[in-house]
């Protein structure tokens, strides 16, 4: 009876430091220590593409891990040069020098593809970074607004996308 109650003992002890440990990392929500280590390869990523001639940084970088949908994130805004054309051939030939494929158009939301004279407002990409699928994305202003943003999203636990 002694042994059953000591080794019960344990095992209930091994659940809460588990369960301590696992809540502390993410647990149901937040990201985990896993996502949030992409946080320096998605900056690496991002870092590597360069901006096309003309095109300056817009301000500070942004980068972080979302809670939510857990994934890690880099991100940068750019102040765009006289041609959007230029920006977008920039953006292909440093993605395939990269690594990255272009991604198939999600047949649910064709829309955010073009604005509604049928201009490109957004490019998406994906590569094998750290072991998982991180996705890039160019991304213009809506409504006239100029400027355009490069982001690239990772996760290990939770969801990624171009944004």
């Amino acid at each position: 009876m002694g042994a059953s109650l000591v080794g019960g003992g344990l095992v209930l002890a091994a659940l809460v430091v588990g369960g301590g440990y696992w809540a502390l990392d993410g647990g149901l929500y937040g990201c985990t220590r896993a996502d949030r280590r992409l946080q320096q390869p998605v900056t690496a990523e991002v870092r590597a593409l360069g901006a096309p001639q003309g095109a300056h940084s817009d301000g500070e970088p942004y980068a972080g891990c979302d809670d939510d949908d857990r994934f890690a994130y880099y991100g940068q805004g750019y102040d765009e040069p006289a041609r959007r054309a230029d920006v977008v051939a920039h953006y292909r030939a440093a993605a395939a020098r990269n690594g990255w494929q272009p991604a198939p158009p999600d047949p649910d939301e064709p829309a955010w593809r073009t604005d509604p004279g049928g201009e490109r407002i957004g490019l998406c990409f994906t590569k094998q970074v750290d072991g998982t699928t991180a996705h890039l994305a160019v991304g213009w202003a809506y409504a006239g607004g100029r400027g355009y943003t490069v982001e690239v999203r990772a996760s290990r636990t939770g969801g990624a996308w171009c944004a």
